[in-house]
């Protein structure tokens, strides 16, 4: 097994992930969305190898995040609420929202460093494609329709991204690739890898659970009124972009 990922380990992929990024500054949205699940394959394989090499307790590296909001706005837009959540939904995270002051809404993501940082790299870029996607798309069309079209590409994207880490527990559990490996594996040890990792996966999502439950006193959203015409629409967009195998 590799030595756990350290801090600079952690710097190293997000220069990886953000150069990779960079390569596909063109508006095609297929191209946007193969660079984004290419770029999510690297911070999860990171992320598994992080978690299955781990010797400190997972509720120990959480913080609330809000020294490093993804968004200030004075009212934020409901569509990155989505998209943030999905996001860290698919980066073992917490995505909220605090009021600050009056006349400020801060978008927080709550987690470990390394997986928050990672939610923030993808966050960076997938906020611009899908501003440029909706536009495309509806020219002429009012705010609101953009605003619901932007929720359905979010959603959609975002769900074929969080395919990438069960792809990657696949392959464990195929034997196929180990993580910190690039050779096969036996099917003894990829079993054995599998458990691990799932039993990890699943005391991070407990640990990230007790901490919003306990650190940040979350209530329940308010349903979100949308135009379903323009909800589907954006989600049939991201669902015909092709990710790569």
């Amino acid at each position: 097994m590799a030595a756990p990922p350290t801090p600079h380990g952690t710097d190293k992929l997000l220069d990886r992930v953000r150069k990779l990024l960079a390569l596909a500054e063109s508006p095609n949205v297929h191209e946007a969305a193969a660079a984004a699940a290419r770029a999510q394959a690297l911070i999860t394989r990171y992320q598994l190898e992080a978690l299955l090499a781990a010797d400190q307790e997972i509720a120990e590296t959480l913080s609330d995040g809000r020294d490093e909001p993804l968004e200030v706005a004075r009212k934020l837009r409901k569509w990155k609420v989505v998209l943030a959540s999905g996001l860290a939904r698919a980066n073992g995270c917490e995505a909220y929202t605090v009021e600050v002051g009056r006349r400020e809404q801060h978008l927080c993501v709550a987690g470990r460093t390394e997986d928050r940082q990672a939610v923030a790299a993808l966050w960076d870029w997938l906020v611009k494609r899908l501003e440029w996607l909706s536009a495309t798309h509806g020219a002429g069309e009012p705010r609101e329709w953009h605003e619901s079209f932007r929720i359905g590409a979010a959603d959609a994207i975002v769900e074929r991204l969080q395919g990438v880490q069960a792809e990657a527990r696949a392959e464990i559990a195929e034997g196929t690739t180990a993580p910190g490996s690039t050779e096969g594996t036996g099917s003894t040890e990829g079993t054995s890898a599998l458990v691990r990792l799932d039993a990890a996966l699943e005391a991070r999502a407990q640990a990230v659970a007790r901490f919003a439950e306990e650190q940040l006193g979350l209530k329940r959203g308010r349903s979100i009124t949308v135009l379903l015409d323009a909800v589907e629409a954006g989600r049939e967009a991201g669902r015909r972009v092709p990710l790569p195998e």
